[in-house]
């Protein structure tokens, strides 16, 4: 710094300019999903309701897991044939139907009870049907039982996937499944499936969480309120689910 004097503009140096590196990655912001995990047999002799992804899926390809994908619009619409929808909160009935929905397009079996009284006949042009799953519980006489359907918790795919889901679990029973499972082109290899450390390998760990607490559940040893399953600097963690309270 001088000693005396003003300083002049040939003193000022500009400051350095910063060092180029690659462009901040995009977050992927993630889209809402549900899924279903079906549970059948004695206590300590438990199946679960799981298929396998395609090799061809951008998403977790080849990995076993409950069938499930994303909400769509017409998921907000309360259907014809459902009942027990005001047991849930709204997010949380929107993901019951799509958790529904999604099971009956990937692996073809509905999950609901007997209808009480005759549903509207699906041929009849005065009643449509507004969706395919609403034609495919009418045909069947079956309505699609949300309180038959226990919330287990909800889990959020980590920042740096290029596909993201924040995904909302329930948990179900074989006595409300209506059809035999069967493979589709985004489940491989779909049926029931012995609950086996084999089996468990094999899975995610989200997937292994989920069915661990599904399972919990079922027993009656779960405690604590709805997980939220998520990942904090590159770190697994496990906080509260506030959409269950609501």
């Amino acid at each position: 710094m001088p000693h005396s004097g003003a300083m002049n503009d040939a003193s000022i140096k500009p400051p350095a300019a910063p060092l180029a590196g690659p462009p901040p990655e995009r977050v992927v912001r993630p889209r809402d999903a549900a899924s279903l995990i079906l549970l059948r047999g004695r206590r300590d002799d438990l199946e679960v309701l799981v298929g396998r992804r395609s090799l061809k899926a951008r998403f977790m390809p080849g990995v076993y897991v409950f069938p499930g994908g994303a909400i769509d619009p017409p998921d907000r619409v309360a259907w014809s044939v459902e009942s027990g929808a005001e047991s849930l909160p709204p997010r949380l009935a929107r993901a019951a139907r799509a958790a529904i929905r999604e099971t009956w397009e990937e692996v073809g079996v509905l999950v609901g009870k007997p209808a009480e009284a005759p549903l509207p006949d699906a041929r009849l042009p005065n009643t449509p049907p507004r969706t395919a799953i609403e034609r495919a519980f009418r045909e069947r006489g079956v309505a699609a039982a949300f309180d038959r359907l226990t919330y287990v918790g909800r889990a959020i795919t980590p920042s740096h996937s290029f596909r993201r889901f924040n995904t909302r679990f329930f948990v179900g029973d074989a006595e409300s499944v209506f059809g035999e499972p069967s493979a589709s082109d985004e489940l491989e290899d779909a049926g029931w499936r012995q609950i086996e450390q084999s089996m468990l390998d094999g899975f995610r760990d989200v997937t292994r969480f989920m069915l661990a607490r599904a399972v919990a559940m079922r027993r009656g040893t779960a405690s604590g309120a709805a997980p939220l399953f998520y990942w904090a600097k590159n770190a697994r963690r496990i906080g509260i689910c506030r959409e269950a309270l609501d």
